[in-house]
């Protein structure tokens, strides 16, 4: 009884550090009672398929194997939460170039100041990824990585590939959000590009106060046009994050 009481706690630890910062499970919405309550559901629904290991007789070995666990469903939800912040990046160029650089709404996620686009990027990619059933690609994601990277197997926190497969994951970030805001950032270019012609051939117009709200204008309608393109950019961005999850586990795996 021992033994598997441990062995559940391993399961549970991975899964529930997986769900404190993973983008749909770690919101601050999510209550952390009802968070530790579905980790332990999880671990209990996939306790008899995963693989069991033979525990420690020395205190110290099976904390460490505790940390561990929990540092790897950590690691996986924090690559996840990183690809996720390309939305943010995304909105902050967009409101930097429609004028909308000086407002900001709170983030009740981290407690932070986020742009307002942004903020509406992110909701709308959580709904977006709710629809498609992401978050059950996720829990599968997190499954899988039982036997990609068995309970209590041999792994290195440290090494090469993992470190490499973080950096790559705020590599796709940035490039993910530059991407997005192009439609917008270069119809604004345009918008100044013709404000600075009507400057120079019609002296009389005040273009610095013509000029916001038509930059806004021109950037709301880009941006609804610019949609459909934002959503298949989506489908990439929830491919790269699952990839990467996976080529990280294949690293940490201590291969002779």
């Amino acid at each position: 009884m021992e033994v598997q009481v441990i062995n559940f706690l391993l399961i549970f630890n991975r899964i529930f550090g997986f769900f404190v910062i993973t983008p749909i499970f770690g919101r601050r919405e999510f209550p952390f009672q009802a968070r530790l309550g579905l980790s332990a559901l999880v671990a209990l629904i996939i306790y008899p398929v995963v693989d069991k290991i033979v525990v420690p007789n020395i205190l110290w070995e099976t904390v460490i194997l505790f940390v561990r666990e929990a540092a790897l469903g950590f690691l996986m939800g924090f690559v996840t939460f990183v690809i996720f912040s390309a939305v943010y990046v995304c909105g902050e160029i967009i409101d930097l170039e429609m004028g909308f650089g000086i407002v900001s709404v709170l983030d009740p996620q981290s407690n932070t100041q986020v742009p307002m686009l942004g903020n509406f990027f992110y909701i709308l990619t959580i709904l977006v990824f709710l629809t498609i059933n992401g978050h059950h690609i996720l829990l599968s994601a997190l499954i899988e990585s039982y036997n990609v990277l068995p309970l209590g197997g041999e792994a290195i926190l440290l090494n090469h590939s993992w470190i490499h497969g973080i950096l790559e994951s705020f590599l796709r970030m940035f490039e993910a959000g530059i991407k997005m805001s192009i439609p917008v950032v270069s119809a604004t270019f345009l918008a100044d590009f013709a404000l600075g012609i009507i400057a120079r051939t019609v002296p009389q117009m005040n273009v610095f106060i013509v000029g916001l709200p038509f930059k806004v204008v021109v950037g709301v309608i880009f941006l609804i046009l610019a949609l459909p393109m934002y959503l298949i950019t989506l489908d990439v961005l929830f491919n790269g994050s699952y990839e990467i999850i996976e080529s990280i586990l294949q690293g940490m795996l201590n291969k002779p």
